[in-house]
């Protein structure tokens, strides 16, 4: 199964590590794990207006625009058909 996160993009159910609200970022050990993910836009300006949650999977870091209620709710109704 898989979950979609937005903007096209879906990660497989098996590879989902966690999906966690942008605004954690203010924690700093949190920052720096963001900071040091590969291939997100983290030091982009503005970058935090557009999206709500990440995306933690066993390879990446994604950024979505949806909120991490809504992902976490689509992920327990896909899992329970």
């Amino acid at each position: 199964m898989f979950l979609h996160i937005g903007d096209s993009r879906i990660v497989f159910f098996h590879d989902l590590v966690g999906i966690f609200d942008l605004d954690l970022r203010k924690n700093p050990v949190n920052k720096q794990f963001l900071e040091s993910a590969p291939d997100t836009r983290f030091t982009e300006a503005g970058i935090f207006k557009e999206n709500k949650s990440f995306i933690v999977t066993t390879d990446k870091v994604y950024l979505s625009p949806i909120a991490p209620t809504t992902l976490a709710r689509r992920r327990s109704v896909r899992s329970m058909k």
